[in-house]
């Protein structure tokens, strides 16, 4: 069968089609016909999609699959490359051609999007009406594959015809008699689009109008909230319904009205929350607080903010512990003792490969990253809820494809926590070969190194001895503040301020040490692979954050361990390490 004679099939049919099913009868075609211009033209077309950011060519339609090569240079497809001048002018003769509303609208849509940009020539005096007409015809007919998809094109309408008086009163009784047959209220996207479309496009509808649709979103917030006796209540679909009201009644300033329907949408998930588990009851509610916090009622955020803090406990206790056992292999040792132990040449050579080994390379884990979340998708669509050990909300970690440095952050430290095993047979080989006790870290590490004074040389032995005594409680409570003084040493000597302003202005106060860890000093001494390193184990929180959680008193004294002691024993080899030239 030849590309045209599929093509005549879908433009005789007076139904709906899918554009999917459309390009996959067509590839089916032989290879002599694939091989025609033709054939590409046509794939292209209905390959694209609509994309009403813009993104990333600039247009209203956009790849349908973007991906990376092996140099991580974006792909895209279909390629940018395909849609040529002749390409357009290809689809202009075809919305002249065919009878079919889905055809024309797609052909002629093209046309509108990319003629004046790719062809440089002004479109045909027909082409408008011509366009116009067609998605009329779609939307009023139901000829989308789906009443979302007609959604998309209702949107696409109304920004085409926003300048003309005649054609927008055909567009909004379009979308008035599309919500009427389809506004079911499961179908959210479907009654949504009325009042999105009249935010976006004000102008067009009058204060009655308005009026109207917003009564009418009223009425369902109430019937979704307070449902009769034969309906059951659906808390997500009256929160979608709340959030687009609140959002109405904050462009127009009503800020009781806000309060009012987003104190709705919180009681219905209240009313509903018996038949969730804790921790679905605890992210609902911190989704509410984020809410009152997005339109600044911090009386209500601060409320729920409160019960955050009382559910935390009981969504922590419903936590399931997980234990995994594996076994060492015998090359991990030898390749310890060779690294760290006896075998090693020199205490020198010890010390270095012990702060090189253990920093991991940012570059190598995101491409792992990337190799796992091919492997497991699934895992790394859904966001990351993060908490303390009394159950508070902390850190969010998105999607991989929306919270990249979150998700790369989570995966190393997955790591880091695995290889804290690791880290202590290196530290037992250390101590083996006579290399790790106080006295030989204090003359080979502490004291040439220029970033630790000398009045601090006590403290820094009293946190020593505590480690090697397996008090590892007193080590942590003693290292982490002389480590974070040496960072502070470091950037002073490289010429940069560790001061700023009060908030009041009326004084300095010390900048926090996430700052400082970011200034160019610490990439250069440590490299760059060094200083993320020390951000994740010392200050970030969605990684281990050691110096925040022992500075703010945020976790028991009990939780700083042997396996925390011995990864701030490994920074202070780090800092160690350093000599001045």
């Amino acid at each position: 069968m030849k590309v045209a004679e599929i093509l005549m099939q879908y433009d005789s049919n007076d139904g709906a089609f899918d554009y999917h099913l459309l390009t996959s009868d067509m590839g089916r075609v032989s290879d002599d016909e694939k091989a025609t211009k033709e054939f590409g033209y046509e794939m292209t077309a209905f390959e694209l999609q609509p994309n009403a950011q813009g993104e990333p060519w600039g247009f209203y339609y956009g790849p349908q699959l973007t991906f990376a090569d092996k140099d991580g240079n974006p792909v895209y497809v279909p390629a940018k490359e395909d849609i040529t001048a002749d390409a357009v002018l290809y689809w202009e003769l075809r919305y002249k051609q065919a009878k079919h509303p889905l055809l024309i609208m797609r052909y002629a849509d093209l046309v509108w999007d990319f003629k004046r940009r790719i062809v440089k020539q002004n479109y045909d005096a027909d082409l408008y009406r011509t366009l116009v007409d067609s998605m009329l015809r779609v939307c009023n007919k139901d000829l989308a594959s789906h009443p979302v998809v007609t959604v998309v094109i209702l949107e696409r309408l109304f920004e085409i015809v926003k300048n003309s008086e005649a054609d927008t009163k055909l567009a909004k009784w379009s979308l008035n008699d599309f919500t009427i047959r389809h506004g079911k209220d499961e179908n959210v996207r479907c009654w949504a689009c009325q009042l999105q479309l009249m935010m976006e496009y004000k102008k067009l509808f009058s204060e009655e109008e308005i009026a109207t649709t917003i009564e009418k979103h009223e009425e369902r917030l109430k019937r979704l909230t307070l449902p009769s006796d034969d309906t059951k209540t659906n808390p997500w679909i009256a929160s979608q319904q709340s959030d687009l009201l609140a959002e109405y009644y904050h462009k127009e300033q009503k800020k009781d009205d806000v309060r009012r329907v987003l104190h709705e949408a919180e009681k219905t998930f209240v009313q509903s929350s018996d038949k969730m588990i804790p921790l679905q009851k605890m992210g609902i509610m911190e989704g509410v607080y984020r809410k009152y916090q997005h339109y600044g009622l911090k009386e209500d955020a601060d409320r729920v903010a409160i019960k955050l803090q009382q559910m935390g406990g009981e969504a922590k206790d419903s936590l399931t512990p997980q234990q995994y056992e594996f076994e060492i292999p015998k090359e991990v040792y030898d390749q310890a003792e060779l690294m760290f132990g006896e075998k090693a040449s020199s205490d020198n050579e010890r010390w270095q490969n012990f702060a090189v080994y253990f920093i991991p390379r940012k570059s190598e884990e995101d491409l792992r990253l990337a190799e796992l979340v091919k492997q497991f998708p699934l895992r790394y669509m859904a966001q990351e809820n993060m908490m303390d050990l009394k159950g508070h909300p902390m850190s969010v970690v998105g999607s991989y494809e929306n919270d990249h440095d979150g998700r790369l952050i989570l995966h190393i430290t997955e790591k880091l926590n695995l290889n804290t095993h690791f880290l202590g047979i290196a530290m037992h080989h250390l101590w083996k070969s006579g290399c790790l006790t106080t006295e030989k870290v204090m003359s080979d590490l502490i004291e040439p190194c220029p970033l630790f004074d000398e009045d601090r040389y006590v403290a820094i032995r009293e946190g020593l001895n505590a480690m090697m005594n397996n008090n590892h409680m007193v080590a942590c409570h003693l290292l982490v503040p002389q480590i974070e003084y040496a960072i502070c040493n470091l950037i002073e000597k490289s010429g940069v301020s560790i001061l700023k302003p009060q908030r009041k202005g009326k004084g300095f106060q010390l900048r926090v040490l996430d700052e400082l860890l970011r200034e160019k000093a610490v990439a250069d001494t440590f490299t760059e692979d060094g200083a993320y390193y020390l951000r994740l184990v010392l200050t970030d929180q969605r990684s281990l954050n050691i110096r925040n959680l022992l500075s703010h008193g945020i976790l028991p004294p009990d939780y700083f361990n042997s396996g925390v002691s011995a990864r701030l024993f490994h920074v202070l080899v780090m800092i160690g390490l350093v000599r001045e030239k």
